[in-house]
């Protein structure tokens, strides 16, 4: 039986917690998670090696009283608002996946692109770890194994705006940031630019795509989730995680 929760928006440093607490909860139950989130407030998050200085510009992400965290994982900067983005999480014991990462992806990213149809979108996994259509990428994934549990997730994006986000994340010249924005815009779709489906419409497609063929029940977090994700939203506010002093 799968533990899906639905989705709601939680803090960015709840949501950095969330992820390991889950982990955790499935390591000692045994029991698969699925689960489904957004971000509020707005945030930029950074990869564990990253530089805030050099990553952020932090008198623009002041005045638009943007939320800095950073996560466990490596990888880029990513730029979530509340109602730009849907992130996606898998959580369960290592024997209920394949022993392949590729296939992992292909098995995932295949069950979104099919939830995908739905709402009119012709998607499909491209290698590793992508989700595309024509125009660009939708999502992408990243796999984290720990204490015999894997956790595979993404950010499915629903809107965008280059502009907004290259002046937080683009400190410098006004050219560099305009040919950051060119870039994104050749590579990076997002549901609105591909369909007029809701945000809710979207939540309920993806919801479907990763429930498809499994034994699930509804289920709310855990008070010992609840707990064990603030604990660690303590730590990953603190401004020793953050500039890793």
């Amino acid at each position: 039986m799968t533990r899906f929760i639905p989705f709601q928006h939680y803090n960015p440093y709840f949501k950095t917690g969330l992820n390991k607490a889950l982990m955790e909860s499935v390591r000692d139950s045994g029991e698969k998670i699925i689960f489904l989130s957004g971000w509020k407030p707005d945030c930029a998050n950074i990869g564990y090696s990253q530089e805030i200085e050099e990553e952020v510009d932090l008198d623009e992400a002041e005045k638009q009283d943007l939320v800095i965290v950073r996560r466990q994982g490596g990888g880029g900067t990513t730029y979530l608002t509340e109602d730009g983005e849907i992130t996606w999480g898998i959580v369960g014991l290592e024997e209920n996946f394949p022993d392949d990462v590729n296939r992992i992806y292909q098995k995932v990213c295949g069950k979104i692109a099919e939830g995908l149809k739905e709402i009119g979108i012709d998607a499909q996994h491209e290698p590793i770890n992508d989700i595309v259509t024509e125009k660009g990428k939708l999502s992408g994934a990243t796999l984290k194994r720990e204490d015999g549990v894997v956790y595979i997730g993404g950010t499915l994006l629903y809107k965008t705006d280059p502009h907004e986000m290259f002046q937080v994340l683009t400190p410098g010249e006004e050219k560099i940031a305009d040919k950051k924005i060119e870039q994104f815009e050749d590579r990076v779709s997002s549901i609105k630019e591909e369909c007029d489906a809701s945000f809710e419409d979207t939540v309920e497609a993806l919801k479907n795509g990763l429930l498809r063929g499994q034994n699930f029940s509804k289920s709310e977090l855990k008070d010992s989730e609840v707990e064990r994700a603030e604990e660690l939203a303590d730590k990953y506010s603190s401004e020793e995680w953050l500039y890793r002093e």
